[in-house]
């Protein structure tokens, strides 16, 4: 989830949590507590790659987060005698990060570091400015009506609330169509799209091959689509369909490939890509993607894997467009720290 959401979600805590107000020093510690998992950012210093590795890792893990809540606790002067409620406030923001990255479809390994499993429940895009105004708007109304603030935070986290159960049940809905257009699919799968809680990417799996389309539950609904630049509305939704209609894609699956893990990038992008497969295959070059970041037009450039044939093969993780990191160095599945 994007910064601005998760900063929202802990000022919309401080105010539904507490039965009397607290200080306003508390309530922007909250706010900075529900963005602060996200400080794995310094692993940038290191390098990309290992950012990429360890990103909603060991700050999002709930296995950890015991062990956050004290030390944050420990870290705050008085806290322990002025509010008795400060850990489970502390706590309350760092789970509401946990969770808003969870719900979306990056993947975040909550059993770090004894699991680098990558959990999602696919329900949220991870920008929706729709869920992001049902935690701003009231919390703007709490500036000329400070006296029913708590209640107008409890209205905005129910709302937030609400908008989840709604994508999930269009997740569950997403599912079952995808099981009535593929009934042999080995495995089904439903991802948010963006502009609308009613548009969907299915992927339905076979052996020796992925399936991929997208659909729009109520087309008349253009979201948020008027918000973003019309070159990138057209981008997310060109070939999405009714569910009366849907375009299927055909795509080789990354297990298809024979005699490839000696290979640069393999083993870190078997780990990394949820539904891998060949764009492109040659005797000098492979590219793979993940249909997780692939729009259908196939125009938008994210997180696929380019490796260099040859005597001595080399690979690189396209990030977007031009941005690339060599993983020629960095083929072992990382450790979950």
């Amino acid at each position: 989830m994007d910064p601005l959401t998760h900063a929202l979600s802990g000022a919309v805590l401080a105010r539904a949590l507490p039965r009397e107000p607290i200080p306003a020093k508390y309530l922007w510690l909250l706010v900075g507590l529900a963005m602060l998992p996200d400080i794995d950012i310094v692993l940038k210093l290191v390098s990309d790659t290992f950012y990429l590795r360890h990103h909603r890792g060991v700050t999002h893990s709930l296995l950890m987060l015991p062990l956050w809540v004290w030390l944050i606790h420990t870290l705050i002067p008085g806290s322990r005698n002025r509010q008795p409620l400060m850990p489970w406030l502390i706590g309350s923001a760092l789970l509401a990060h946990i969770f808003l990255d969870l719900i979306t479809s990056f993947g975040t390994m909550i059993y770090a570091p004894f699991s680098d499993t990558r959990a999602t429940l696919d329900l949220v895009f991870i920008i929706d400015p729709i869920f992001s105004a049902l935690l701003l708007i009231p919390l703007l109304l709490i500036l000329p009506l400070k006296k029913h603030a708590r209640k107008i935070a409890v209205i905005s986290f129910s709302l937030a609330i609400a908008y989840i159960a709604l994508t999930a049940v269009y997740h569950q809905k997403s599912i079952e169509l995808a099981r009535k257009w593929q009934p042999n699919a080995e495995h089904v799968h439903a991802m948010p799209l963006p502009f609308s809680p009613f548009h969907w990417m299915l992927v339905a799996g076979y052996p020796d091959r992925e399936e991929r389309t997208a659909v729009n539950f109520i087309p008349g609904f253009a979201g948020t689509a008027p918000l973003f630049p019309a070159a990138m509305v057209r981008q997310f939704t060109a070939g999405t369909g009714t569910q009366e209609s849907l375009n299927w894609q055909r795509f080789r699956p990354l297990r298809s490939l024979k005699n490839i893990d000696a290979l640069p990038g393999i083993a870190f992008y078997r780990w990394f890509a949820r539904f891998p497969v060949v764009l492109e295959e040659s005797e000098d070059h492979l590219l793979l993607a993940d249909l997780r970041f692939e729009t259908l037009d196939l125009k938008r450039e994210a997180f696929r894997l380019y490796i260099e044939l040859g005597e001595k093969p080399r690979a690189w993780l396209i990030w977007r467009g031009e941005k690339r990191m060599e993983l020629t160095d960095a083929d072992a599945p990382p450790t979950s720290w």
